[in-house]
Protein backbone atom coordinates (compact mmCIF):
# COMPACT_ATOMS: atom_id res chain seq x y z
CA UNK A 1 0.00 0.00 0.00
CA UNK A 2 2.95 2.37 0.43
CA UNK A 3 3.84 2.49 -3.30
CA UNK A 4 0.44 3.31 -3.92
CA UNK A 5 -0.20 6.10 -1.21
CA UNK A 6 2.77 7.58 -2.92
CA UNK A 7 2.51 6.80 -6.29
CA UNK A 8 5.27 8.70 -8.02
CA UNK A 9 6.00 11.23 -5.30
CA UNK A 10 9.75 9.52 -5.02
CA UNK A 11 9.27 10.17 -1.33
CA UNK A 12 12.56 9.06 0.58
CA UNK A 13 11.06 7.47 3.62
CA UNK A 14 8.43 5.32 1.73
CA UNK A 15 11.32 4.31 -0.16
CA UNK A 16 13.60 3.54 2.72
CA UNK A 17 10.34 1.73 4.06
CA UNK A 18 9.66 -0.69 0.94
CA UNK A 19 13.69 -1.07 0.52
CA UNK A 20 13.48 -2.55 4.44
CA UNK A 21 10.34 -4.76 3.48
CA UNK A 22 12.08 -5.75 0.65
CA UNK A 23 15.59 -7.31 2.07
CA UNK A 24 14.25 -8.41 5.52
CA UNK A 25 10.78 -9.52 5.21
CA UNK A 26 10.00 -13.33 6.00
CA UNK A 27 7.24 -13.89 3.51
CA UNK A 28 8.31 -14.30 0.02
CA UNK A 29 5.09 -12.05 -1.25
CA UNK A 30 5.94 -9.10 0.99
CA UNK A 31 9.00 -9.08 -0.48
CA UNK A 32 8.22 -9.20 -3.87
CA UNK A 33 5.25 -6.85 -3.22
CA UNK A 34 7.94 -3.97 -1.62
CA UNK A 35 10.43 -4.17 -4.42
CA UNK A 36 7.42 -4.25 -7.04
CA UNK A 37 6.06 -0.89 -4.90
CA UNK A 38 9.53 0.48 -5.77
CA UNK A 39 8.44 0.98 -9.36
CA UNK A 40 5.50 2.90 -8.61
CA UNK A 41 6.86 4.75 -6.14
CA UNK A 42 9.76 6.22 -8.40
CA UNK A 43 7.50 6.51 -11.57
CA UNK A 44 8.32 9.95 -12.17
CA UNK A 45 12.01 9.26 -12.09
CA UNK A 46 12.51 6.17 -14.27
CA UNK A 47 16.31 7.32 -14.66
CA UNK A 48 16.87 6.47 -10.87
CA UNK A 49 15.03 3.03 -10.65
CA UNK A 50 18.06 0.93 -12.28
CA UNK A 51 20.51 2.01 -9.42
CA UNK A 52 18.20 1.93 -6.75
CA UNK A 53 17.26 -1.57 -8.17
CA UNK A 54 21.02 -3.20 -8.90
CA UNK A 55 21.29 -5.13 -5.86
CA UNK A 56 17.85 -6.78 -5.66
CA UNK A 57 18.17 -7.23 -9.35
CA UNK A 58 21.11 -10.25 -8.50
CA UNK A 59 19.48 -11.24 -4.91
CA UNK A 60 19.56 -15.02 -3.95
CA UNK A 61 15.47 -14.77 -3.71
CA UNK A 62 13.69 -14.99 -6.92
CA UNK A 63 10.91 -13.64 -5.86
CA UNK A 64 12.68 -10.23 -5.02
CA UNK A 65 14.26 -10.18 -8.92
CA UNK A 66 10.50 -10.63 -9.97
CA UNK A 67 9.66 -8.14 -8.29
CA UNK A 68 12.90 -6.05 -9.75
CA UNK A 69 11.74 -7.14 -13.39
CA UNK A 70 8.01 -5.56 -13.13
CA UNK A 71 9.20 -2.78 -10.90
CA UNK A 72 11.27 -1.55 -13.99
CA UNK A 73 8.79 -2.52 -16.38
CA UNK A 74 5.99 -0.20 -14.79
CA UNK A 75 8.64 3.26 -13.87
CA UNK A 76 10.53 2.74 -17.22
CA UNK A 77 7.36 1.79 -19.07
CA UNK A 78 7.85 2.96 -23.02
CA UNK A 79 11.22 4.77 -22.65
CA UNK A 80 13.77 1.88 -23.93
CA UNK A 81 15.65 3.18 -21.12
CA UNK A 82 19.01 1.54 -21.79
CA UNK A 83 20.64 0.84 -17.92
CA UNK A 84 16.92 -1.03 -17.48
CA UNK A 85 17.17 -3.09 -20.59
CA UNK A 86 20.53 -4.10 -19.17
CA UNK A 87 19.22 -4.93 -15.88
CA UNK A 88 17.00 -7.46 -17.79
CA UNK A 89 19.27 -9.23 -20.17
CA UNK A 90 20.52 -11.39 -17.15
CA UNK A 91 17.20 -12.23 -16.00
CA UNK A 92 15.71 -13.44 -19.36
CA UNK A 93 18.16 -16.53 -18.78
CA UNK A 94 17.18 -16.78 -15.34
CA UNK A 95 16.78 -20.21 -13.89
CA UNK A 96 13.08 -19.30 -12.21
CA UNK A 97 10.77 -19.57 -14.92
CA UNK A 98 8.47 -17.13 -13.71
CA UNK A 99 11.65 -14.63 -13.33
CA UNK A 100 12.34 -14.76 -16.91
CA UNK A 101 8.32 -14.52 -17.00
CA UNK A 102 8.67 -10.95 -15.34
CA UNK A 103 11.88 -10.36 -17.51
CA UNK A 104 9.98 -10.54 -20.66
CA UNK A 105 7.12 -8.90 -19.98
CA UNK A 106 9.14 -5.70 -18.31
CA UNK A 107 11.30 -5.66 -21.50
CA UNK A 108 8.01 -5.51 -23.56
CA UNK A 109 6.73 -2.40 -21.48
CA UNK A 110 9.92 -0.41 -21.61
CA UNK A 111 10.27 -1.20 -25.51
CA UNK A 112 7.08 -0.25 -26.07
CA UNK A 113 7.04 2.05 -29.17
CA UNK A 114 10.61 1.53 -29.84
CA UNK A 115 11.41 1.21 -33.24
CA UNK A 116 14.55 -0.68 -33.90
CA UNK A 117 16.46 2.54 -35.45
CA UNK A 118 16.05 3.71 -32.33
CA UNK A 119 16.96 0.82 -30.22
CA UNK A 120 18.73 -2.27 -31.90
CA UNK A 121 17.53 -4.91 -29.51
CA UNK A 122 13.56 -4.12 -30.24
CA UNK A 123 14.32 -7.00 -32.89
CA UNK A 124 16.80 -9.25 -31.04
CA UNK A 125 14.48 -9.58 -28.28
CA UNK A 126 10.71 -10.09 -30.83
CA UNK A 127 13.15 -12.99 -32.35
CA UNK A 128 13.97 -14.30 -28.98
CA UNK A 129 9.98 -14.33 -27.95
CA UNK A 130 9.62 -16.06 -30.89
CA UNK A 131 11.85 -18.54 -30.40
CA UNK A 132 10.10 -19.20 -26.70
CA UNK A 133 6.49 -19.13 -28.15
CA UNK A 134 7.34 -22.11 -30.70
CA UNK A 135 9.69 -24.08 -28.14
CA UNK A 136 6.92 -27.17 -27.35
CA UNK A 137 9.18 -28.05 -24.16
CA UNK A 138 9.44 -24.25 -22.50
CA UNK A 139 8.04 -23.73 -18.94
CA UNK A 140 4.57 -22.90 -18.96
CA UNK A 141 5.04 -19.48 -17.08
CA UNK A 142 7.87 -18.15 -19.72
CA UNK A 143 5.91 -18.89 -22.46
CA UNK A 144 3.41 -17.17 -21.13
CA UNK A 145 5.17 -14.19 -20.37
CA UNK A 146 6.44 -14.14 -24.18
CA UNK A 147 2.68 -14.36 -25.32
CA UNK A 148 1.82 -11.68 -22.58
CA UNK A 149 5.07 -9.65 -24.24
CA UNK A 150 4.15 -9.67 -28.20
CA UNK A 151 0.32 -8.46 -26.50
CA UNK A 152 2.40 -5.81 -24.88
CA UNK A 153 4.58 -4.17 -27.53
CA UNK A 154 1.97 -4.50 -30.26
CA UNK A 155 -1.42 -2.88 -28.15
CA UNK A 156 -2.97 -0.76 -30.24
CA UNK A 157 -1.56 -1.51 -33.57
CA UNK A 158 1.97 -0.23 -31.90
CA UNK A 159 0.27 3.09 -31.23
CA UNK A 160 -0.26 2.79 -27.51
CA UNK A 161 1.61 2.93 -24.72
CA UNK A 162 1.63 2.15 -20.88
CA UNK A 163 1.58 5.14 -18.58
CA UNK A 164 0.28 5.61 -15.44
CA UNK A 165 0.64 9.09 -15.33
CA UNK A 166 -0.98 11.62 -17.68
CA UNK A 167 0.68 15.08 -18.69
Amino acid sequence: MIGLAYIGTSNNAALKKLLLFAVSDVSDDVRRAAVINVGLLMLKQPEQVPKILSLLAMSYNAHVRYGATLALGIACAGTAHPEALKMLEPMLNDASDFVRQGAYIANAMILQQATTAMEPKVEKFRTQLEEIVKKKHEDPLARLGALLSFGILDAGGRNASISLVSQ
